[in-house]
């Protein structure tokens, strides 16, 4: 099969980032060193059964519709079997909380292993597998011990993003409305989704800001909310993950408010998006943006939203974020997070990139794989490439190093003597060494 230059392009960085992802599966799962806005985690370097296996599990499935290739079902089925094996008596998954791994009860990240549970499922009921019953029972567990016995708000209707504090954060709760809806899709009963998806997404809908105070918010959806108390931050990556849960209720419901909050979202991304798929993390209520980072390997998140809302005149918008999201692909096959971490909060960037932006990490990399998975010309005959070492400078707590990725350990040495700050050999639950600049939270 010939290939444009641009599926060219795809199917290389797909074959890579198969290639990463394996180098980063060890007993129980697939870990690594997570880098986040919020925090980071970088002692705690076992499983993570969070929202890595949303991306994780749907690009194998990708693969496999689009390929034929049964290995790349069988790579779906035995991550969903991670899930499976860690699920917890109380429903929970074992180290569900990303940065904050590895602690359990994570929101969006069980909700993100129902859903692609759930998918698993499906596809395999699909093919007439009764192994889906499995996968559909751990979801459906889950979703009743944790986000509906634990989690709903009666009064508010909606979700609490902690059972104990009145709060609502909307793409966390979209995550769960996607679950639901593939529910009830699976089940055939629609309860779940009436009951609570429905009203979360009424929810969402009010937190959306009108643009008439500031025409350069107007779309956006705000971070977060305690009681009648809404926090004016507006996220575009997490703007972006309402899109898919909007746009099912539209397709459940019918109602166009669903649908037209979904596009003036992605109006929102494109008017802070920059010619070279730059894009700020947060945007305050008072129109200034973040200065840093800005993301590569979460991009994937926004393509598939822009993606899923096939709007023709958004196409080429967007074209620049993955051309960005590409570039940030190193010879190991991970994705680079970001660029510019250093300069969060006003910080003066130095002139290496920091750590954190060179990190290729498991829980961004499954977005960009997601994504690109999707992209892959059905019919196409796919082979993994080979995961190749990096070695680059980055700096990290105001100390140069020189990091060297392998597929068996990632290991960074001070650039000024050479001494080993920080070593993990993949597979293991934690770094064999760490300095303690890596303690950082």
């Amino acid at each position: 099969m010939l290939l444009t230059t641009q599926n060219l392009q795809v199917h290389t960085a797909v074959a890579s980032l198969v290639s990463w992802l394996a180098t980063m599966r060890g007993p129980g799962g697939y870990g690594g060193p997570v880098a986040h806005w919020w925090q980071q985690c970088l002692l705690y370097t076992g499983p993570g059964l969070d929202w890595r296996y949303e991306g994780i599990i749907t690009g194998y499935l990708n693969l496999w519709e689009r390929t034929g290739d049964e290995r790349w079902l069988r790579k779906a089925q035995e991550a969903g079997t991670d899930l499976l094996e860690g699920q917890l008596d109380n429903g929970h998954f074992a180290a569900s909380a990303f940065e904050l791994n590895p602690a359990t009860a994570g929101t969006p990240h069980e909700a993100a292993c129902d859903l692609a549970l759930l998918r698993l499922a499906l596809a395999l009921r699909l093919r007439g597998d009764a192994a889906w019953e499995a996968y559909a029972a751990c979801a459906r567990r889950n979703l009743e011990q944790f986000y509906l016995q634990e989690l709903w708000d009666p009064a508010a209707q909606s979700f609490r993003d902690d059972p104990a504090v009145p709060s609502f954060v909307p793409n966390k709760a979209a995550t769960a409305c996607e679950a639901l809806f593939l529910l009830a899709e699976i089940s055939g009963d629609s309860e779940s989704v009436e009951k609570y998806a429905l009203p979360n997404l009424a929810k969402i809908l009010a937190h959306q800001a009108s643009g008439r105070a500031n025409p350069a918010l107007a779309g956006a959806v705000a971070q977060n909310s305690f009681g009648s108390r809404t926090i004016e931050k507006y996220f575009p990556l997490y703007n972006a993950r309402c899109v898919p849960a909007l746009l099912a209720g539209y397709r459940f419901t019918g109602d166009a408010r669903y649908r037209e909050s979904a596009h003036a979202i992605m109006r929102f991304i494109q008017y802070w998006l920059e010619p070279d798929g730059a894009l700020p993390a947060v945007i305050y209520a008072n129109g200034r943006a973040s200065s840093g980072p800005q993301w590569i390997a979460p991009l994937g998140d926004i393509l598939r939203a822009a993606a899923e809302l096939a709007d023709s005149s958004l196409a080429a918008a967007f074209e620049p974020l993955q051309r960005r999201l590409l570039l940030g692909q190193s010879t190991s096959g991970g994705i680079r997070t970001a660029s510019g971490f250093a300069s969060q909060a006003g910080r003066t960037a130095p002139s290496l990139p920091d750590l954190r932006d060179v990190l290729p990490v498991v829980g961004w990399c499954d977005k960009a794989f997601r994504y690109l998975t999707a992209l892959v010309e059905p019919g196409a005959t796919f082979e993994p490439a080979a995961s190749l070492p990096v070695e680059l400078e980055c700096t990290f707590q105001g100390r140069v190093m020189r990091l060297l990725e392998t597929p068996e350990q990632l290991e960074l040495r001070y650039q000024k003597d050479h001494r080993v700050c920080y070593r993990w050999h993949k597979g293991q639950p934690w770094a064999e060494i760490a300095a303690p600049e890596f303690w950082l939270k």
